[in-house]
């Protein structure tokens, strides 16, 4: 691990679930979506993926976001866009922090909602976006929301928004094609850790379900997937836990479950993902 690694591994190690100075999330239904409005100081996100797209308004500071692929910083005013299953995390780009608005959407059911049932994939044209129209829609997305407007106005700003975002800031996903020529040792060396995400693996296990050396395994997988075989198991088990907070289990029930040592260890990974703890999670998607 490089210095600048273990330094930030110690910053997260320090966070308590107590850094996100203000935040609300709530579930519209009639939306097909989950919105989030944040403050965030000494608070940042882990490595971690969405089943949704994450569309993101910053409106105060700024925001490291690392991927795959690069680091970016993104500032009030701009927006920040990444599809479902695209890892990144993000750390305050000064020490006042950062404040965001968010919305957690399926873009394929968006998009049929435009297209009369047309609901082939999209890949959005981030992940930073500097569109001042697009943020007037979004505000206006997420602000009928909060306040319970009137549904005909809501649908009608959803419709709007979704038209323009769509419109100007999505594409053809390409990398889908790639994605197909994972190697068939990364899948195999995936489904594994998806069986086994509660349990205490060895790199040999997972080389051995793979079919590989244990550093060919270990190289392939990083340079396929982004993330370490173990930062995938632990990805895994957040999923798992989403999955089974949306269902109405109990929480405990939920962390041991999804492979957590206990529901302390839950309350941690998940803030440290979501800016939220897991009971704040459900009490607004359920």
């Amino acid at each position: 691990m490089s210095l600048a690694a273990a330094g930030r591994a110690a910053y997260l190690g320090a966070m308590a679930p107590t850094a996100a100075a203000e935040t609300a999330l709530w579930r519209a239904d009639d939306l097909d979506a989950e919105l989030l409005r944040a403050r965030f100081s000494d608070y940042a996100y882990d490595l971690h993926s969405h089943d949704t797209a994450c569309l993101a308004l910053i409106t105060r500071g700024a925001i490291d976001i690392r991927m795959k692929d690069g680091r970016r910083t993104v500032r009030a005013g701009e927006l920040y866009a990444i599809d479902a299953d695209e890892l990144h995390e993000g750390v305050p780009a000064d020490p006042a922090g950062w404040s965001q608005r968010t919305i957690y959407v399926d873009i394929g059911r968006l998009r049929a909602r435009l297209a009369e049932g047309d609901d082939r994939p999209l890949a959005l044209a981030g992940p930073v976006i500097r569109d001042p129209a697009l943020n007037r829609l979004f505000l206006a997305v997420h602000r009928l929301s909060e306040a319970d407007a009137r549904p005909l106005a809501r649908d009608q700003g959803y419709l709007d928004f979704a038209a323009w975002l769509l419109g100007r800031h999505a594409r053809e996903p390409e990398r889908l094609a790639a994605a197909g020529r994972e190697p068939a040792a990364v899948r195999r060396a995936r489904a594994f850790l998806d069986a086994h995400r509660a349990d205490r693996v060895r790199l040999d296990d997972v080389a051995a379900a793979a079919g590989l050396p244990p550093f060919r395994l270990y190289r392939a997988f990083v340079r396929a997937t982004g993330m370490t075989p173990h930062a995938y198991q632990r990805q895994a088990r957040f999923r798992e836990a989403v999955r089974r907070i949306r269902l109405g289990e109990p929480l405990a029930e939920v962390a041991a479950a999804a492979g957590f040592a206990d529901q302390a260890h839950l309350t941690r990974s998940f803030f440290r993902r979501m800016g939220v703890t897991p009971g704040a999670y459900r009490d607004a998607v359920l």
